[in-house]
C-alpha cells in the first residue's frame, strides 16, 4: 500500500514536470534568441548560431516528448521511464545553457556579460517552478547552467567579475533552497491533494452504498423538511407511488405526488403532526399505488435536529403490510368461524391431548375449557362406543386417514343426543401429522326435522289419496246435482217431493265442502281467494256454533272493533271456527265451571314470533284464539293432534280429521295455528293470518238463486263422465240451450271443426283421458281465436290450468256446481 502511494506520487510529479514544458520551452526559446540578437556584435556569430540552433533542438525535442506524453498518458508502470526522459532533456538544457559562458560571454564587455547573467539567471528562476515537482532534475539544470558562468566569471578575475561570481553562486545556493523548499511544498500538496481525493472517493463509495441499501431497502424511507417538501426518497417509496424521484425533490405539490383524495391529505397531515411531537410516531395508513390499489402501510415517523435541538426535518419509514394484514384477516376470519360455528371442535395435538375448544363444545356437551384442557378426549363421558371402538378411530386417524361416523353422545349432565363426529389429523408444512381435529355437530334438530319430513310425508301420501278420489267423487255429485234439478223442475207441483229433493240437494253440496276441505288439507285444492272482513266472518260463524253449544257452557267473546281484511276463503274459516268450538266444548266436558272463549284481534308480529315462523314474511297479522279451561293436552298428543285420523276422544266421538283439515286449510292461506296446553290447565288454539291493507272487503251477499235462461244458443258440453255430460246437457236444454256432446277432447275437436259456425260456447271438463281439457282448447283455439270456454273440474292441480292458460282467460266452475251459478256463467260468456 505505501509503495503504491509513492508510486501515485512519483507518478503526479513527473506529470507536473511534463505539464510545465511548454512554458518553460516558450521562455527557453525566448530568452535563447533575446541573447543571441544582444550579443550579435559582441561574440562569434557563428558559435553564437550554433548554440542558439543546439538550444532548439533540445527545446524542441523537449516539446515533441511532452506531446507523446500527453497522448500516450501512461499509467504508473511507466513513470520510471519517462522521469529518465525528462531528466535527459532536463540535463541537456541544462547544458546548453551552461555553454552560453562560452559561446554568448563577451570578453571586453561588463555589461554584456551581467545581461548574460541576468537571461541565464532568470532561466534558473523561471526553472525552480516548473522543475521544482523533482529534486534531481531541478538542482542538476540549476547546477548545469550556473556552474559554468560562475566559473568564467571568477576567471576573468576583476574585481567586478568576482563580485559577479560571488553574488552567482550566493543565488544558486538561495535559489537551490527556494527550489528544495517549493519541492517540498510540491510533494506535499500532491500528497494531500491524493489523500483529500483518496477521503472523497471513501466518502463517495460509502454514500454510494449507504444509496444502494436506502433504494433497495423493502421499506418506504423519506425526508419530510420544515417547508413541507421532500427533501429525500428512496426508490421503493418511488416505484411503490410510481413517481420519479426528482419530481418529488423538483417541488411539486406532495398531495399531487401521492395521488390526492382523503388519503394523501392524511398522510401529510401525519407527516406534519410529527413535526409537533417528541419521539417515534406510529399509525396505520392506506395509500394509493402506482397500480391504483390500496395498501395497508405501518409507518413510523421521527423528528431530526441540528446541532441547536432545533427541528430540521421528519423521517418516515413505511412497511406494506397488506399481504400481512389480509393472512392475518383470513386467520381473524377462520378464527371467528372456528368461534362462532355451530359444531362442536376440539383440536388435540400429535398425543391426543386437547389443545383447544371452541364455545359450541361447551354448549352442547357441558364441559367448560378448563376442565378439558390438557386432558385426552377420554375423559368426556360417551355412550354407545366401547374401549374396542375408541382404538379402531385411533388407528384410522393416525394412518392418515378422516374418521366419519354418526354417534350416541353424552352431555356433562348425563343427558344422550345423536351426532355426527368426523375426526381428521391435520398436518404441518413438511407433511408430517401435527394435531388432530374432531368436529361433533348436534343432530337432535335434525332428527327432529327428519321426523318432521316423514310426517310430511305421510301427510303427501293421504294427500295423494284425498286427491285420487276427489275427482271421480265431485263427478258422481256433479251427476246427482243435475238429475235432482231435473226432478225437482218435473215435480214442481208436488212441494214435498220438492222438499226432499232439495234435501237430497243439500246434502250433495254438503257433501262437495267436505271433499273441498278435504283437498285443502292435502293442499291439492284450488282456493278460490278474495278479500273478506274476518271479523264479520267470524261473527257470523259464532252466531252459528252458538246454536249448538250446550247452555252450562260460559261463553265470552272479544271482536276487535276495526275492520280486519284478510284474503281467503270465508266458509272455510267459518268451518273451522266451528271446528275449534266444538273441540272446546268437548275438552270441557266434567269441568265444574266450563268456559269458552273467543277473541280476534290485529296483531303485529315481533322478533320471537318471527324466528319462531321465519316461513312467513308478513309483520301485520289477525289474531284469532279460542281458549277453554279443559281438561289440557299433553307434549306427547300436542306432536300428533294436526296429524290425520289422530284424535283424543272416545270411539265414535271425531273422526281425527277436523284439526289436520284445520292445519292444512291455515297453511294454504299462508298462515300459522299453534296449540298451547299443559294437562289440567285447559289449551288456546292461536290461528295467525297475514292481513291486507285494504280498507273495505267485498260484500259477502247470497247469489241470485233464479236461473237465467238460454236463448236457443248451440252449447258444446265436453265430459268423459257421461253421466255427467247427461245430467248437464239435459239441464241445459230444459234451461234453453241446443246442445252437442263430446266425449273427449279429441271428438270435441271434431265437432267444434264441423260445427264451428254455430257453437257459441263450450263447457270443457279440464281432466280427461287422452287429450285434455285444456290442450283440447288450445288446438281449437288455432281454429277460432275468440272461442268462448268454460272449464269445469272435480279436482286438477293449479299448475295443470296455469300451464297454458292463464287462470283468468277463462271461467272456472267446480263440480258438483250449482245450475243457477252455471246459468249466470253461462249468460255473462254469451252476452259479452
Amino acid at each position: 500500500m505505501e509503495s503504491d502511494k509513492r508510486g501515485l506520487l512519483r507518478h503526479e510529479q513527473v506529470k507536473l514536470l511534463y505539464d510545465a514544458i511548454p512554458l518553460s520551452i516558450l521562455a527557453t526559446l525566448i530568452n535563447g534568441v533575446v541573447l543571441v540578437a544582444v550579443g550579435w556584435d559582441m561574440v562569434d556569430r557563428m558559435a553564437s548560431i550554433s548554440w542558439l540552433a543546439t538550444l532548439m533542438v533540445i527545446s524542441f525535442a523537449r516539446l515533441a516528448l511532452t506531446f507523446f506524453y500527453r497522448r500516450t498518458r501512461p499509467g504508473l508502470e511507466q513513470t520510471g521511464q519517462w522521469e529518465i526522459y525528462f531528466t535527459i532533456g532536463s540535463i541537456a538544457a541544462g547544458l546548453v545553457w551552461g555553454a552560453a559562458a562560452l559561446f554568448q560571454f563577451p570578453e571586453h564587455s561588463m555589461a554584456h556579460q551581467v545581461f548574460v547573467a541576468f537571461i541565464v539567471g532568470g532561466m534558473c528562476a523561471g526553472a525552480i517552478t516548473s522543475l521544482s515537482p523533482l529534486s534531481l532534475q531541478l538542482f542538476s539544470f540549476l547546477i548545469l547552467a550556473l556552474a559554468p558562468l560562475i566559473v568564467r566569471f571568477f576567471m576573468v578575475g576583476s574585481e567586478l567579475a568576482n563580485m559577479m561570481g560571488e553574488m552567482l553562486l550566493l543565488f544558486l545556493i538561495m535559489i537551490s533552497i527556494s527550489g528544495l523548499r517549493i519541492h517540498r511544498n510540491i510533494k506535499q500538496n500532491i500528497s494531500f491533494r491524493m489523500q483529500s481525493e483518496e477521503q472523497e472517493t471513501l466518502i463517495l463509495e460509502s454514500h454510494l452504498e449507504q444509496q444502494a441499501i436506502l433504494d433497495n431497502a423493502p421499506v418506504g424511507i423519506w425526508l419530510v423538511g420544515t417547508d413541507g417538501r421532500y427533501h429525500f426518497v428512496n426508490r421503493t417509496f418511488c416505484d411503490a407511488i410510481g413517481v420519479a424521484e426528482r419530481e418529488f425533490l423538483d417541488g411539486t405539490d406532495p398531495g399531487d405526488l401521492l395521488g390526492g383524495g382523503e388519503a394523501a391529505r392524511q398522510w401529510l397531515n401525519a407527516d406534519r403532526a410529527c413535526f409537533e411531537q417528541d419521539g417515534a410516531c406510529h399509525s396505520l395508513e392506506t395509500l394509493t399505488f402506482a397500480d391504483k390499489s390500496e395498501h395497508l402501510l405501518e409507518v413510523t415517523r421521527v423528528n431530526i435536529r441540528d446541532n441547536t435541538g432545533k427541528i430540521t426535518g421528519v423521517v418516515g419509514i413505511s412497511a406494506d403490510i397488506t399481504e400481512r394484514h389480509q393472512a392475518e384477516e383470513r386467520l381473524r376470519i377462520l378464527s371467528q368461524a372456528i368461534e362462532q360455528a355451530s359444531e362442536s371442535i376440539i383440536i388435540t395435538d400429535k398425543a391426543g391431548l386437547i389443545e383447544y375448544v371452541n364455545p359450541s363444545f361447551t354448549r352442547i356437551t357441558g364441559y367448560t375449557p378448563e376442565e378439558v384442557l390438557g386432558e385426552k378426549p377420554g375423559v368426556i363421558k360417551g355412550a354407545g362406543q366401547s374401549p374396542e371402538d375408541y382404538e379402531r378411530i385411533w388407528k384410522t386417524v393416525t394412518a392418515e386417514s378422516a374418521w366419519n361416523s354418526t354417534i350416541i353422545a353424552c352431555r356433562k349432565n348425563g343427558g344422550l343426543y345423536p351426532a355426527l363426529m368426523c375426526i381428521a389429523p391435520i398436518r404441518d408444512e413438511n407433511g408430517q401429522i401435527s394435531h388432530f381435529v374432531g368436529i361433533q355437530q348436534d343432530m337432535t334438530t335434525n332428527k327432529a326435522l327428519e321426523e318432521k319430513f316423514m310426517q310430511a310425508q305421510k301427510m303427501e301420501g293421504i294427500g295423494i289419496l284425498v286427491a285420487g278420489i276427489a275427482h271421480e267423487f265431485n263427478n258422481m255429485l256433479a251427476g246427482m246435482t243435475g238429475n235432482l234439478y231435473l226432478a225437482k223442475t218435473e215435480v214442481a207441483d208436488v212441494p214435498s217431493v220438492v222438499k226432499h229433493l232439495e234435501n237430497v240437494e243439500n246434502l250433495s253440496f254438503r257433501a262437495a265442502d267436505m271433499i273441498k276441505q278435504l283437498l285443502t288439507f292435502a293442499r291439492k285444492g284450488m282456493l278460490v281467494l278474495q278479500p273478506f272482513d274476518f271479523t264479520l266472518c267470524m261473527h257470523a260463524a259464532f252466531q252459528v256454533a252458538r246454536e249448538g253449544m250446550p247452555d252450562h257452557i260460559s261463553f265470552h267473546t272479544e271482536f276487535c272493533e276495526e275492520k280486519l281484511i284478510v284474503k281467503g276463503d270465508c266458509a272455510q274459516f267459518q268451518q273451522l271456527l266451528i271446528n275449534l268450538i266444538n273441540n272446546a266444548c268437548d275438552a270441557v266436558e266434567g269441568v265444574a265451571e266450563p268456559m269458552v272463549c273467543l277473541r280476534v284481534e290485529a296483531f303485529e308480529a315481533d322478533d320471537e314470533f318471527m324466528r319462531n315462523c321465519p316461513e312467513v314474511g308478513d309483520s301485520q297479522f289477525v289474531h284469532m284464539s279460542v281458549s277453554d279451561n279443559g281438561c289440557g293436552i299433553s307434549d306427547e298428543e300436542k306432536a300428533h293432534i294436526f296429524e290425520p285420523f289422530y284424535s283424543t276422544k272416545g270411539v265414535g266421538h271425531g273422526t281425527g280429521l277436523g284439526l289436520s283439515m284445520a292445519y292444512g286449510m291455515v297453511q294454504s292461506h299462508h298462515g300459522v295455528i299453534e296449540v298451547e296446553s299443559k294437562p289440567g290447565n285447559g289449551s288456546v288454539f292461536h290461528v295467525y293470518l297475514p292481513l291486507l291493507a285494504e280498507e273495505n272487503a267485498d260484500a259477502l251477499g247470497d247469489e241470485d238463486s233464479a236461473v237465467v235462461p238460454g236463448k236457443g244458443e248451440v252449447i258444446l258440453v265436453v265430459d268423459d263422465n257421461a253421466a255427467v255430460r247427461r245430467a248437464c246437457s239435459s239441464v241445459l236444454k230444459r234451461t234453453g240451450y241446443q246442445v252437442l256432446e263430446a266425449a273427449d277432447g279429441f271428438e270435441a275437436i271434431e265437432l267444434f271443426t264441423a260445427n264451428q259456425d254455430r257453437i257459441s260456447l263450450i263447457i270443457m271438463d279440464v281432466v280427461m283421458p287422452g287429450l285434455s281439457g285444456v290442450d283440447a282448447v288450445e288446438r281449437i283455439k288455432a281454429l277460432s281465436p275468440d272461442v268462448k270456454v268454460i272449464f269445469t273440474t272435480g279436482y286438477d292441480k293449479q299448475e295443470m290450468l296455469n300451464s297454458k292458460l292463464t287462470s283468468d282467460e277463462y271461467p272456472v266452475i267446480f263440480k258438483p256446481f250449482s245450475i243457477v251459478k252455471l246459468s249466470q256463467m253461462i249468460r255473462q260468456q254469451l252476452d259479452v
